[in-house]
C-alpha cells in the first residue's frame, strides 16, 4: 500500500511490526550461527523497503547492504539508518548489479509474491551467496486460510482478477493481491539449495524464536507429535526456510 494512504498511526504500527520480524529473523540468524559467527557475516537484505529490519541485522553482523526497487523506500532508508556497516542500493528489477559468490548471508523476507520473476530472484540469489552460506527465506502460504489484508477465507484460491473485482465489490479500494505460492511450490522454488526447514522448529518453541502470537498456543503445540506438524506444515500461514548453498 502506498505510503500516501497510511496514517501517522498505522505507519508507527507498521514500524513496530517490522521491528518485531527484524527480531524473530535474528532469533532464527542466532540460532543457526551463534553470537560469534553472526558477527563475522556479510548481509544482503534482498527487498529491504525502508530498512527497519536491515538496520537491527547490521547491529549484529560485520557488513550489510539493503536492496529494493522502490526509490522512495531506499531514500527514506538512506536518510534513517546511519550506521557505519550499513548501505542502501536502488535496483532495477530481480537482476542484481552485484558479484558472484560475494555475501555469507541473504535475507528474503516476504518478498517473492511481490515479483514478476521470483524464480530470477532465487537464481540471483544462489548467484550471489558464498559456497556454504544460507539465505533466510520467509514467504506466505498460497493455502493461508484466512488472507489477512483482508479478513475473507481462502481469496488467494481465486483466479486474480476475480478477487481483485470481489475485494472491490467489498468496498475495499487499495487493493494488493499476490502472487502466492504453495509449500511444493517454495520447495521447487529452492530447488538449488539444500532447505532447512525453521517452521516446525518454531512452532514448538515460539518464545525462542520471538513469536510471541503464538506463545499462547505453546500448551498445545508443545504436545502434538513433529509428524503432525509435519503433516499439517502445508496449511501453515507462512514458512521460514534456511537454504544453504552446498
Amino acid at each position: 500500500m502506498p505510503n500516501s494512504f497510511i496514517s501517522s498511526h498505522e505507519l508507527l504500527l507498521e514500524d513496530q511490526g517490522r521491528q518485531r520480524v527484524a527480531q524473530q529473523l535474528h532469533a532464527v540468524l542466532v540460532d543457526w550461527y551463534g553470537n560469534t559467527s553472526l558477527k563475522q557475516l556479510t548481509v544482503l537484505d534482498y527487498g529491504c523497503s525502508s530498512g527497519i529490519i536491515t538496520n537491527f541485522i547490521a547491529r549484529y553482523c560485520n557488513v550489510v547492504l539493503g536492496i529494493d526497487v522502490d526509490e522512495i523506500a531506499i531514500k527514506k532508508a538512506e536518510e534513517k539508518h546511519k550506521l557505519k556497516n550499513l548501505s542502501f542500493l536502488l535496483t532495477k528489477n530481480e537482476k542484481l548489479p552485484l558479484k558472484n559468490n560475494s555475501f555469507d548471508l541473504v535475507i528474503c523476507n516476504q518478498v517473492y509474491s511481490y515479483l514478476d520473476n521470483p524464480k530470477l530472484m532465487m537464481d540471483e540469489i544462489y548467484r550471489v551467496i558464498k559456497v556454504g552460506g544460507v539465505c533466510l527465506f520467509t514467504g506466505d502460504n498460497l493455502l493461508r486460510p484466512i488472507e489477512p489484508l483482508y479478513n475473507l477465507p481462502l481469496i488467494r484460491l481465486l483466479p486474480k482478477n476475480i478477487a481483485i473485482s470481489l475485494l472491490k465489490l467489498l468496498g475495499h479500494k487499495n487493493i494488493y493481491v499476490g502472487e502466492y505460492k504453495t509449500y511444493w511450490g517454495l520447495k521447487k522454488l529452492a530447488c538449488k539449495f539444500t532447505v532447512n526447514d525453521y517452521t516446525i522448529r518454531i512452532l514448538k518453541n515460539p518464545k525462542r524464536f520471538n513469536y510471541l502470537k503464538l506463545e499462547k498456543y505453546s500448551p498445545v503445540l508443545s504436545i502434538i507429535p513433529n509428524f503432525i506438524l509435519k503433516f499439517l506444515e502445508p496449511f501453515s500461514p507462512s514458512f521460514v526456510f534456511l537454504l544453504e548453498k552446498k
